[in-house]
């Protein structure tokens, strides 16, 4: 069975992969750089009110873990504000 901290972390990673692209950039906006570097047009793009992490990551191509890692890396904060909500 997976440890309750496990099973938070699966549910942050969910979360955040069904936030829009704009709350992302709004709310932790020390992941903008990554998501350039990753080649995203996210931030400036106007689908970014409407478009989810998960369907971005799909849309250019990107394994959806991957781009979560990369993210968590760039704002230590990430999973923690969302497994306690």
């Amino acid at each position: 069975m997976a440890s309750p901290s496990s099973m938070a972390r699966t549910t942050a990673r969910t979360a955040l992969a069904d936030m829009t692209m704009a709350d992302l950039m709004r709310d932790r906006p020390a992941v903008v750089p990554v998501l350039l570097r990753r080649g995203l047009a996210c931030p400036g793009c106007a689908m970014a009110p409407f478009m989810t992490l998960r369907e971005a990551a799909e849309a250019y191509g990107l394994e959806l873990g991957a781009l979560l890692d990369d993210l968590a890396a760039a704002d230590g904060r990430l999973f923690l504000s969302l497994e306690i909500r």
